[in-house]
Formats: C-alpha cells, sequence, structure tokens
C-alpha cells in the first residue's frame, strides 16, 4: 500500500477543495527515524486536513492542519513523555523555484513575520510528504517536560530557609574589601 496522496494543488486552491484523513505515524519514515518508539494511544495517527484557498488576485493557498501525539524523550530527565502536536499553516503555493526565494515585507522593509510560507505546488503535489514536513518542524529541537515528574521539587520556603543559614554562616566576601578600604 503506497502511504502518497498526490494532488493537483492549484486545482485544490482553485476550487477550495477540503480534503481531510489520517494516516499511520509508521508510514512517516522521516518523522519516525528520530523518534523513540510511538504509543499505541489513538493507534499512532496523524489527523491531517488542507483547505485550498484564493485571494483577490488569484494566488492559491492551502491551509494545513495536522494533529497527533508524539512520544518524545525529555532530555533532562530521559524519560519518555507525551507531546501533543495540533498545528495550522497557511502554505502559499508557487509555479516556479526562483519564487521561493522572495519574501514579504513591511511598510518599514522588514520581513513579515505574517507572510504565508511559500511552497513549490504542482500538479503532482505530495500531499503526505507536506504533513510530515509540518510535523518535522513541530517536534522541538530540544524536548523536555515543563516540570520533570522525578526531579526533586524544593519549596520556595525552604530555599529560603537553606539560603539564610548558608549566608549566615559563612564570612561575606565584601568584608575583605571592606577592611582594605579602611587601610
Amino acid at each position: 500500500m503506497s502511504n502518497r496522496l498526490v494532488i493537483d494543488a492549484f486545482a485544490l486552491a482553485r476550487e477550495h477543495e477540503l480534503r481531510a484523513g489520517n494516516v499511520s505515524l509508521a508510514c512517516l519514515t522521516r518523522l519516525m527515524a528520530d523518534l523513540p518508539e510511538q504509543s499505541e494511544k489513538e493507534a499512532g495517527l496523524v489527523v491531517w486536513s488542507v483547505q485550498g484557498e484564493t485571494d483577490a488576485v488569484g494566488h492559491g493557498f492551502l491551509r494545513l492542519h495536522v494533529q497527533t501525539p508524539l512520544t518524545l524523550v525529555c532530555q533532562r530527565c530521559l524519560a519518555p513523555f507525551e507531546y501533543p502536536v495540533a498545528s495550522e499553516v497557511v502554505l502559499q503555493l508557487v509555479g516556479k523555484e526562483s519564487e521561493l526565494d522572495s519574501v514579504a515585507v513591511t511598510d518599514e522593509d522588514e520581513i513579515d513575520p505574517g507572510a504565508p510560507e511559500k511552497v513549490l505546488g504542482s500538479h503532482r503535489f505530495d500531499l503526505l510528504a507536506q504533513v510530515e514536513d509540518e510535523l518535522l518542524l513541530c517536534v522541538p529541537y530540544v524536548p523536555k517536560h515543563e516540570y520533570c515528574p522525578d526531579a526533586p521539587s524544593l519549596h520556595a520556603s525552604t530555599r529560603q530557609d537553606e539560603s539564610t543559614e548558608n549566608v549566615s554562616a559563612r564570612p561575606s566576601p565584601f568584608a575583605v574589601l571592606a577592611r582594605l578600604k579602611q587601610d
């Protein structure tokens, strides 16, 4: 069975079509190459949808939405954790590779951060490759828990009491400077 979904991206945008489906994480080999074994939660599926759109001058756009839970390994505590991905991106279709390099600028001649990402559209556009690309961009470079579950947690009051004891038990390093200043 092929895990590719080839569409006419320009026709999808022009006709304002909606396509949706799901794909097994196991079919996305580039994504899975650097990830640990995934949990069976939600059957390891990526749910995706793409809506074709055009603007007033006829430029084609794809609004891509991907959603899946990924299992990642925390780089602090090395424990696996679930990282939910829910991403929506607007992609502007361009017909030539040379158009990929042009960037949208604001009135102040700065790059517009809200401008859609440009992709090379085609009449044989691999939609699942684009889904996989979006997931690859969503995986954090250094995955980690917000708070590691097994990390020792000290309450603020405990830390404050310990620091007060340590400060009063040893002389201040500035005391030496004060004595030098007196001499």
